[in-house]
């Protein structure tokens, strides 16, 4: 009779982060069809079609914020005296590698196709909190044998990827004593304090890799003091020391950086929009659900068993869709014969794409030709980028939380003042611009395109300008 193998852990070899040594449950976690799914989504959606190099994925994402989030809860449970237990540090860590479970085709951008159906306030993180059930309910024994893990500590992960903007308060106002010294955990995948977390971590660092892009920020200088100390409240949080400022501003620096010059790139944002009306065209793609029903493509994020079938190979299924019209959209991309780039305006207040067009469409005289304008309206194509550092107008370091060589204990802000002079920040943090394209091939219709968006972009008063 043969003996029962005990559990191992195993070595990744990554391109980010060398040589990575993974709990055996994270292990069995990563080989389920829910996981290795991840394979086949780009991390960075159709930025492939701008930077040849970004063809990374969000499984190997996902392997290294599990890693990052291992080293950041070790690091800080050595430092403090109430050590966190081993089945939450797990939790913590499993948090880590399933947070982008619930990622559409093409990353984030599959977000705003199912929004434009009757699922207006869907997130990719609800999707990853119902494959995290999937996934407990096929591998409860795994769970429990190899983690002491059950339902509720399952529970708690799933928090952990998404924590409700008013958990703080909750905790904070709460009796549980437990609950505030253990909040810190919650900074770890999903930061919604202040936005500091190792989802970000890795993904600056791969896709800075990836994209060829220079990053001088450094996590492992952060994980080397990061402490769990708390505010005035009582409530624990991850901080860092204060000298640490400097690094920890670089980190946002990325962020805006990185949207600049990639995530919010006016031509990705072109591919982008292409492959969404590709997709609403395609109506005659079906995946398959648990309940033995096709579903379409926005259907899908209702019914889990068809939402893993779909991933970036999407795209080829549509070249080969019975709609025309999405098959030459397809062929387009192919061609690099991309949405045109006809203008832009900075914004002021907040509009949606739909108000933008109107408003470029109706500074125009249509008496008697409704017809050509809403033609019109159907040929233009607008995104809003709104770069910040992370904190909308406001500088993200002051939400931040530090320590002191003298008080080690306390979770504390910077002083505006004290941190202004010791470093040059940008006078404005935010900025909101609509971009336009014109979606036609045909010459006259982007001439006329782009001059009526040359006449709206014009700094005058009104809705959404920016004149004085």
């Amino acid at each position: 009779m043969s003996q029962k193998k005990d559990p191992v852990s195993k070595v990744f070899t990554d391109p980010v982060h060398g040589q990575i040594e993974l709990h055996p449950l994270c292990v069995k976690i990563i080989d389920t069809p829910e996981f290795q799914r991840m394979r086949f989504i780009r991390q960075l959606g159709p930025c492939l079609f701008l930077y040849h190099g970004a063809s990374h994925s969000r499984f190997e994402h996902c392997i290294g914020v599990c890693h990052l989030a291992g080293k950041l809860v070790e690091a800080i449970t050595a430092r403090q005296e109430d050590k966190v237990s081993d089945k939450k540090r797990l939790c913590v860590k499993i948090a880590g590698l399933c947070h982008d479970l619930g990622h559409g085709p093409f990353s984030h951008m599959f977000e705003k196709v199912v929004k434009k159906g009757p699922n207006k306030k869907w997130k990719h993180e609800e999707a990853s909190q119902k494959l995290i059930d999937r996934i407990y309910k096929h591998l409860k024994t795994e769970f429990k044998d190899l983690g002491d893990l059950e339902a509720e500590d399952v529970e708690f992960i799933k928090e952990l990827i998404h924590p409700s903007e008013e958990l703080y308060d909750k905790v904070k106002n709460g009796g549980d004593e437990q609950k505030k010294k253990d909040f810190f955990l919650y900074e770890i995948v999903a930061n919604e304090t202040y936005k500091v977390d190792v989802d970000k971590w890795d993904y600056f660092a791969r896709d800075s890799l990836y994209l060829g892009v220079k990053n001088s920020f450094d996590h492992d200088r952060l994980i080397a003091s990061a402490r769990a100390c708390v505010d005035t409240d009582g409530v624990s949080h991850v901080t860092y020391r204060d000298k640490d400022v400097d690094n920890l501003y670089e980190m946002f620096h990325i962020r805006f950086t990185l949207h600049r010059k990639a995530y919010q790139h006016r031509l990705n944002k072109a591919v982008e929009m292409m492959i969404g009306d590709a997709m609403e065209l395609a109506d005659d793609i079906r995946v398959m659900g648990d309940d033995e029903k096709p579903k379409m493509i926005h259907e899908a994020v209702d019914d889990m068993g068809a939402y893993i079938k779909l991933n970036d190979d999407v795209l080829h299924r549509i070249a080969e869709s019975s709609s025309e019209r999405a098959r030459t959209l397809v062929a387009r991309i192919y061609t690099r014969d991309i949405y045109t780039y006809i203008g832009e305006k900075t914004i002021k207040v907040k509009m949606t794409e739909e108000a933008v067009i109107d408003e470029i469409i109706m500074k125009e005289k249509w008496e008697g030709k409704e017809k050509e304008r809403d033609d019109m309206k159907q040929l233009l194509g607008v995104d809003i980028a709104s770069y910040d550092y992370g904190n909308k107008d406001k500088n993200p370091v002051l939400n931040a939380y530090f320590y002191t060589k003298e008080d080690k204990q306390n979770a504390v802000h910077l002083d505006e003042k004290i941190f202004g002079r010791r470093m040059m920040v940008p006078m404005q943090f935010n900025e909101t611009v609509a971009r336009v394209f014109c979606k036609s091939t045909e010459t006259g219709h982007k001439d006329s395109l782009k001059e009526m968006t040359k006449r709206w972009s014009q700094p005058k008063d009104g809705l959404g300008t920016d004149g004085e």
